[in-house]
């Protein structure tokens, strides 16, 4: 049986890496609202739950969203604070993002617990896995935030592809390491890494490749997708950008990458992680809902 795992990184379209220099957020709307609204009511459909990777500072400008989120029986997980990548924040700053979110969600959503994080472009690293045991002192059971393939921005080539618990280089496994990783889903094709778990991927890969590799890949390890509602806007604005980054950014979003996600809601039976974890280990704590 197919495990699968649904998880959206709900932050503002100005979050994203090649853009959060570039709005001016006193005079943009921030459209989660307009980007959330109907992939909620696309998973209500479905009967789909998933694991919510949630900037904090989206709970603050909008906590009766993110109170329907939990609601709806979705997992609500920490995207930090202000999504700035590990790269840019030392140890101390780290945990002040944690400790905000966490203060920030339990008064928005009594009696919720995040356990799962995810960091922002993916910044985990050698360099940076000392947030591990400082989410591991703040309540967190589980990390996904390992890609385990090189881009020019962020991955580890040599990482599991399957859930385990990361030493320190986060290449191998430590028994005794506090939170468990769950890496981004990756199909290897002999030499070839083929990245086939959402986002950009998910909008430029044909459809075919992405649903064969998905399948390859459940075959021996769960598999997680990933992708953030601002995809799914056909209103988020357009920035002029150099051409690169505005096809980074833009291509296929809106109803085409709405699209491909029925697809896969279609393809695969979907839960969120920290449940579908618990029922892999046995340890992880089960989510409200």
């Amino acid at each position: 049986m197919t495990q699968a795992a649904l998880s959206i990184d709900l932050e503002s379209y100005w979050h994203a890496e090649l853009l959060r220099a570039k709005v001016d957020r006193e005079r943009s709307n921030d459209r989660v609202e307009e980007a959330v609204r109907p992939l909620l009511e696309m998973l209500a459909q479905r009967g789909v739950r998933a694991t919510f990777f949630t900037v904090g500072e989206v709970i603050e400008a909008h906590p009766d969203l993110i109170r329907d989120i939990v609601a709806a029986g979705h997992e609500l997980a920490c995207h930090t604070f202000t999504h700035r990548p590990l790269w840019e924040l030392d140890e101390a700053a780290f945990e002040d993002e944690i400790v905000r979110f966490n203060a920030l969600a339990a008064e928005v959503t009594p009696g919720v617990q995040p356990r799962g994080f995810r960091a922002p472009t993916f910044s985990l690293s050698p360099a940076t896995s000392w947030a591990l045991d400082i989410l591991a002192r703040h309540g967190y059971a589980y990390d996904s935030s390992v890609f385990p393939m090189k881009t020019p921005l962020y991955g580890i080539p040599d990482a599991p592809l399957a859930p385990y618990r990361p030493a320190a280089n986060l290449v191998d496994e430590d028994p005794a390491a506090p939170l468990i990783e769950w890496p981004m889903t990756v199909w290897r094709v002999g030499p070839v890494t083929v990245p086939v778990c959402g986002g950009f991927y998910l909008r430029v890969l044909p459809m075919a490749l992405i649903l064969r590799g998905l399948r390859q890949a459940a075959k021996n390890r769960p598999i997680v997708i990933y992708l953030h509602p601002w995809e799914l806007d056909p209103g988020t604005p357009r920035l002029p950008l150099p051409a690169r980054d505005r096809f980074i950014t833009y291509h296929n979003l809106g109803a085409p990458m709405r699209r491909r996600l029925e697809i896969l809601l279609d393809a695969f039976s979907f839960q969120p992680m920290a449940r579908l974890l618990a029922d892999l280990t046995g340890s992880m704590p089960v989510v409200r809902g």
